[in-house]
């Protein structure tokens, strides 16, 4: 799925035709562009690509003729390296180029690289007839010929003007027109096409999980006078239901009823709440089978980790279209779009840490008890107060502590993960980040104040690794040896560890590396409620 954004006069209608046939991607959910690395030439380091599944690629009509022998040969070449893709197991990225072909300088470098010896040279002349040509010329004939054998796929386009039409005399197409009469057809097929009406209940289930709504159901009378949607035991005409349930209707059909295409659709976001454009995307992604290349002008969409985004620019009366992979990149989209800071809030959940070694931490435990659950920036962000904001800040500072505190006001739900600096079991901690503690409790359903048990967020490391961590991250403590660990001391302290300013991140970074399943102190029970607040806030997107 790619997502194309810019400002509303560059023909963004136009640019997702262009697109949409130069990256010619074999549609479904196993096939996705992106910008990887397939060789190690630093000259091109970078180059646009497909990856495609093993399982994707013997499915191709051309390589099911081949004997089994040539198919065994041919399974084994994919998994040379070079050409094996370091994206996951038994995965290709082949190299594209802007025509749609096979990149020819990326196919001759991922050749070289795995070169492929005998195995190469036996299937080239098997596939090709011919053989030799120096270095990588066996195995570069072999990715040629199977870049060829890609399917072409047919591309649909949803236009930005969608309304249900009572023309049922109509061509069908994809933007409402004639969709009584489609629907009317899925939901009572004719003898023969009896499975048709497994793709009306498709149809339906689309409607259902945008509109979050189970019991949805739709119906298409033989008149054809309206389409009736039945909503909590109550039955009305589609004409009496919100524009955004027409919209869903609309896009739901094309989206079912195209299948293994490239589905060209503008600004789906119309009329469709925020919390349901991102459960659209959520479907489209997961239960349907074609790429997608959506003209979006919301920031909501492009807030989703579904997908690539692209920004579209005009200069000069040129359009340009480019990846939009950092969040440098993506906020440079949303200031194009005309959306401020103040618009776009924050994400669901805010969690305040010290440094970057604390988010380190945070999101390792957090991975570890929720793996695959959250994904930062999207569920959750992690954002740093700076320790001396509540460590050294005296009374007289208390302007910059409520500053600090008034930042709930921009996100509903906030964990601050907050050093103890206790230096005792019976020690307080100060009165500045008592203060933000009472502040979070005020409402515990939505803030968390999570002070830690020990003296730093490192006490919760278990003692081995921490010990481990520093000499990795810093070799001059060679075999020094380190005195042992106290709860209420700061377990990187210079005259502990013999440096004196040790790399936190490093240390960080070379201890979760090392990290089995180890939960000192209450560390397992704060990292829960951390989860719990991110589930919280995310319950309704």
């Amino acid at each position: 799925m790619n997502l194309i954004a810019g400002q509303n006069n560059v023909g963004k209608s136009n640019i997702l035709r262009v697109i949409a046939r130069t990256f010619n991607n074999e549609p479904g959910k196993k096939t996705y562009s992106r910008w990887d690395r397939p060789v190690g030439d630093a000259e091109h380091a970078f180059v646009r690509a497909q990856v495609f599944s093993l399982e994707q690629i013997f499915e191709w009509s051309k390589l099911r003729a081949l004997p089994t022998e040539v198919l065994e040969q041919l399974r084994s070449f994919l998994g040379l390296h070079g050409i094996a893709s370091t994206l996951g197991p038994d995965l290709v990225c082949l190299g594209i180029s802007d025509g749609g072909l096979g990149d020819d300088p990326a196919l001759k470098r991922m050749a070289v690289e795995a070169h492929g010896g005998q195995l190469a040279e036996v299937l080239s002349s098997r596939l090709t007839s011919t053989t030799g040509g120096g270095p990588g010329g066996d195995a570069h004939r072999v990715l040629d010929w199977l870049v060829k054998q890609r399917p072409t796929p047919s591309s649909f386009t949803v236009g930005g003007v969608r309304s249900i039409s009572d023309d049922s005399a109509a061509d069908p197409d994809l933007n409402g027109r004639s969709i009584k009469r489609r629907l009317l057809e899925l939901q009572n097929p004719s003898t023969d096409r009896l499975r048709d009406k497994e793709v009306f209940l498709k149809v339906q289930d689309f409607v259902r999980a945008v509109l979050d709504d189970h019991t949805i159901t739709i119906d298409v009378p033989h008149d054809l006078s309206t389409i009736h949607v039945t909503q909590g035991g109550h039955t009305l005409p589609i004409e009496n239901m919100g524009t955004g349930v027409h919209e869903v209707v609309i896009i739901a059909a094309a989206a079912t009823v195209t299948q293994n295409s490239i589905l060209c659709v503008e600004e789906p976001e119309v009329h469709l709440h925020p919390i349901l454009q991102r459960k659209l995307l959520s479907y489209l992604e997961s239960s349907t089978n074609n790429q997608y290349f959506i003209a979006t002008h919301s920031a909501h969409m492009l807030d989703s980790a579904i997908g690539s985004i692209f920004h579209v620019t005009r200069d000069q009366g040129v359009s340009h279209v480019r990846f939009a992979g950092s969040a440098k990149a993506r906020a440079a989209i949303c200031a194009d779009l005309g959306y401020r800071p103040s618009d776009l809030v924050q994400t669901n959940a805010v969690l305040w840490v010290e440094g970057p070694s604390d988010r380190i931490y945070l999101k390792h435990w957090i991975e570890k008890l929720a793996p695959g659950e959250f994904v930062e920036g999207t569920h959750y962000s992690v954002m740093f107060y700076g320790g001396a904001l509540l460590s050294a800040l005296s009374p007289l500072d208390a302007e910059e502590v409520e500053e600090f505190i008034s930042l709930r006001s921009l996100n509903r739900y906030m964990m601050v993960l907050i050093d103890s600096d206790k230096t005792s079991r019976n020690a307080r901690i100060n009165a500045n980040k008592r203060r933000v503690v009472d502040d979070l409790a005020k409402d515990p359903s939505t803030g968390l104040a999570w002070v830690t048990a020990g003296y730093t967020i490192e006490n919760y490391v278990p003692e081995e690794i921490l010990c481990d961590a520093v000499r990795k991250a810093h070799p001059s403590t060679g075999k020094r040896e380190l005195a042992g660990m106290e709860r209420w001391k700061n377990p990187l302290d210079a005259a502990r560890i013999g440096v004196k300013q040790p790399s936190k991140v490093a240390v960080a970074k070379m201890a979760v590396d090392g990290w089995g399943d180890d939960w000192p102190l209450d560390l397992r029970k704060r990292v829960l409620e951390v989860i719990d607040l991110i589930r919280a806030a995310n319950s309704h997107t």
